[in-house]
């Protein structure tokens, strides 16, 4: 007997179900900001050895690693986002490393998808800021791609 109402109870969940009760792993998430570096002479793509970064405010750090690009997240409610990049970061040694911090500047494009999936956000890149600090390891950056829609294309060259 409970068997039986255990069935019917299941059924009668999974047919209350609307369509738009559901977020398919199809429907894209809010895209992250592409970073590409490369070398200030040659315009190639070139690693960043030993990579820290850790968002402006926020005590848990995002990643170390060296790479040549990384894709981080942007802010959904406001319209800067602020990152630390360490080059050269050392977990051993406090306060090792080339510390720049950037600041992206950009408008965001709220779109609603479902009541299950909720909003993704879409970014229109206006400006990057570098601090200046007298020893940075960014020489310049250059916005390429500024509409984030997706994480395929690069949408920003950082010069080292």
């Amino acid at each position: 007997m409970k068997k039986t109402l255990l069935i019917i109870f299941i059924s009668y969940f999974i047919s209350s179900c609307e369509p738009d009760d559901i977020c398919l792993s199809s429907i894209p998430d809010t895209p992250k900001l592409t970073i590409g570096f490369f070398d200030e002479a040659s315009g190639l793509k070139k690693d960043v050895t030993n990579l820290k970064i850790q968002g402006d405010g926020i005590e848990k750090i995002y990643l170390i690693k060296t790479t040549d690009s990384i894709s981080i997240p942007l802010k959904n409610l406001d319209n800067i986002s602020g990152f630390f990049f360490v080059k050269d970061f050392d977990e051993d040694v406090e306060g090792s490393g080339n510390n720049d911090h950037v600041l992206f500047n950009y408008q965001n494009n709220h779109i609603y998808i479902s009541r299950a999936c909720g909003y993704i956000s879409n970014y229109e890149l206006n400006k990057i800021i570098i601090e200046n600090d007298n020893s940075n390891w960014i020489v310049k950056s250059e916005i390429t791609n500024p509409t984030v829609i997706n994480e395929k294309a690069i949408h920003v060259k950082i010069f080292h």
